[in-house]
């Protein structure tokens, strides 16, 4: 026994790690002796206290487990195919791949019309000729034709209320009825596909005019029918009450007059009443160059004229009458 001890002794002197490992583990040793045994029993409690909190929470994952959020889609990479003979090329009929016509045919695949934003609807050839007086309850008082449909208006009265209308505009109080094309003498409704005529006055109601009107105008003595004085003397004339027609439309009729392209007023004809139409000191094709000092060369300024108009007591007109500019005022007295 003192021999192996002897021997051992003489191996930690010969590896000085030996000898420094057992220096440092005998003082280790005498250190853990010294410790009270509270410390131990300290050690332990705090030990067995870490192992059931431990077991506790693995027992309440396993009966209350977290759910596990899915899985994004793997997608497949592509494989990359690698050419056996690099260098080699591969020859690709291009004409074979263009008759299997993979995207159909060009050739025969129907037109797709462009999408516009909306304009006037152009009124159709020919549509008159077959369109039957309506039996719709309106009346025609006035209508301004023109080549251009976008400026082409119509003066409708439904009844209870009268308006200026353009192509394609829907009446209102009677619904699916469009104002479809513009005349001199008429106009075409569009009544839910069948075409109709609506005319400025019947023969019977232009007799009828003639004769209850025949002796009612008389020209005051003040103002003899001589020609139109010019613009430092206007004309004026004054209408009776039992004289006042129902609108400016009864009186006279419009049609936009252009020259050289450009609107330069609108060219006037008699309406229903020509007596008054005469008695007023208009002719048939006169131009109206301006209503009231404003110049009639925009077609959507004749909406607001013609509201102006509706009400208005007095009118100062400027017309043209071949070379000659006169200025002419109508006044509708009012009994005073």
């Amino acid at each position: 026994m003192l021999y192996l001890e002897k021997a051992v002794a003489t191996s930690f002197a010969d590896n000085p790690l030996l000898y420094k490992a057992n220096h440092y583990g005998a003082h280790a040793v005498t250190y853990m002796r010294s410790l009270p045994l509270d410390f131990w029993r300290n050690g332990v409690f705090y030990l067995a206290v870490f192992w059931i909190v431990h077991s506790l929470a693995g027992l309440f994952w396993l009966v209350f487990p977290v759910p596990t959020p899915p899985q994004p889609s793997r997608l497949a990479a592509p494989v990359a195919v690698e050419s056996s003979s690099p260098g080699t090329t591969v020859q690709v009929d291009v004409a074979e791949i263009q008759s299997l016509k993979l995207f159909g045919d060009a050739a025969n695949a129907p037109a797709v019309e462009p999408v516009s934003e909306e304009q006037p609807v152009a009124a159709a050839e020919g549509i008159e000729d077959e369109a039957a007086t309506t039996r719709l309850s309106l009346k025609l008082h006035g209508v301004i034709a023109s080549s251009d449909q976008d400026q082409a208006r119509a003066i409708i009265d439904n009844g209870s209320e009268q308006g200026l209308y353009r192509i394609g505009e829907e009446l209102p109080k009677n619904p699916g009825v469009k104002l479809a094309k513009v005349l001199e003498e008429r106009v075409i409704l569009d009544n839910k596909g069948k075409y109709e005529s609506l005319w400025l006055y019947s023969e019977e109601d232009f007799k009828k005019s003639i004769n209850s009107r025949k002796n009612s105008y008389k020209v005051s003595p003040d103002q003899p029918r001589s020609p139109m004085a010019r613009n430092d003397q206007p004309v004026r004339r004054s209408i009776a009450p039992e004289q006042i027609p129902k609108s400016i439309s009864d009186v006279v009729r419009f049609s936009v007059h252009r020259e050289d392209g450009q609107m330069v007023g609108y060219k006037i004809r008699p309406g229903r009443d020509k007596q008054l139409f005469d008695q007023v000191g208009l002719k048939a094709g006169d131009i109206v160059t301006n209503v009231n000092g404003r110049a009639m060369t925009d077609p959507k300024q004749l909406r607001e004229v013609y509201q102006e108009l509706k009400t208005a007591t007095e009118a100062n007109l400027g017309v043209r009458r071949g070379d000659e500019e006169l200025q002419i005022t109508i006044r509708v007295d009012n009994g005073g």
